[in-house]
């Protein structure tokens, strides 16, 4: 139709009516291109909302998780101090209790601080961040997924310098699991019910007067330290730096 009128209006000499006509398919084209890129602006601006939402859902789980670890890690700091203390030369302590046993036992077991946040891992795993277009919540992500890879480096490093007390002073440390009326059956192999069923035996004595296991428990006692300051307090400060990002994306981006 259009180029209809354009061919009649040439062959009329009409040159208005062939300006106009192209201003109108040139209009046409500016308003569709206009229209689209209003589209994908609209597109783009709900797929990071719903990642927003996304990524606030997951800081809010991970810290409930953390918190419970953090919990366990407070208690497991008070049972450390104590075992220290029964292992001096000049304590009057005979024997140590069994959570102060067990605890001896897996104080080689640092290297777990939870960081998963599963919307950050999809964003790394496709690659996809052009939906993220917030200047300033792009850069918090990329530092909080920088910061955490240093982490779990730090982590493997202070980890793989512990000592596995159990297996290396079997002398020292006597595990066996207890036998239930009937038998071991599946559900005692269950780590909750393990832990019931399961009898450890720590030579207070000994240990006390093996220079070798007292250098190793003060090393993981070190390491473990070390991990709290520098993993897991670290992992919390990253924490409060992204979603102090999210907060500020949120203020600026009110619906």
């Amino acid at each position: 139709m259009i180029l209809g009128n354009i061919s009649k209006a040439i062959r009329e000499q009409n040159y208005y009516a062939v300006v106009l006509e192209f201003v109108i398919v040139i209009a046409g084209i500016v308003v569709g291109f206009q229209i689209n890129a209003w589209a994908v602006d609209q597109r783009l601006r709900a797929e990071e909302q719903a990642f927003v939402d996304r990524l606030y859902a997951d800081i809010e789980a991970l810290r409930t998780e953390r918190t419970i670890i953090a919990s366990r890690d407070a208690n497991n700091r008070v049972i450390n101090a104590t075992v220290l203390e029964k292992l001096r030369p000049e304590s009057s302590a005979t024997e140590l209790s069994r959570d102060e046993c067990a605890f001896i036992i897996v104080s080689n077991l640092i290297n777990y601080d939870p960081s998963g946040l599963p919307a950050l891992e999809e964003l790394s795993s496709s690659g996809d961040r052009q939906f993220i277009r917030d200047p300033a919540l792009s850069a918090a992500i990329s530092t909080f997924i920088q910061e955490r890879q240093a982490r779990r480096d730090v982590a493997r490093e202070l980890s793989s310098k512990t000592v596995d007390l159990s297996l290396n002073y079997s002398a020292l440390i006597h595990q066996r699991v207890s036998q239930p009326e009937g038998g071991l059956s599946p559900e005692d192999l269950r780590a909750s019910r393990l832990m019931e069923i399961r009898v450890t035996e720590c030579d207070l004595a000994s240990m006390r007067s093996n220079g070798e296991f007292l250098n190793n428990m003060v090393n993981n006692t070190v390491m473990m330290s070390l991990f709290g300051a520098n993993v897991s307090e670290r992992t919390d400060e990253s924490l409060a730096a992204l979603t102090h990002a999210l907060d500020a994306y949120r203020i600026a981006h009110a619906r």
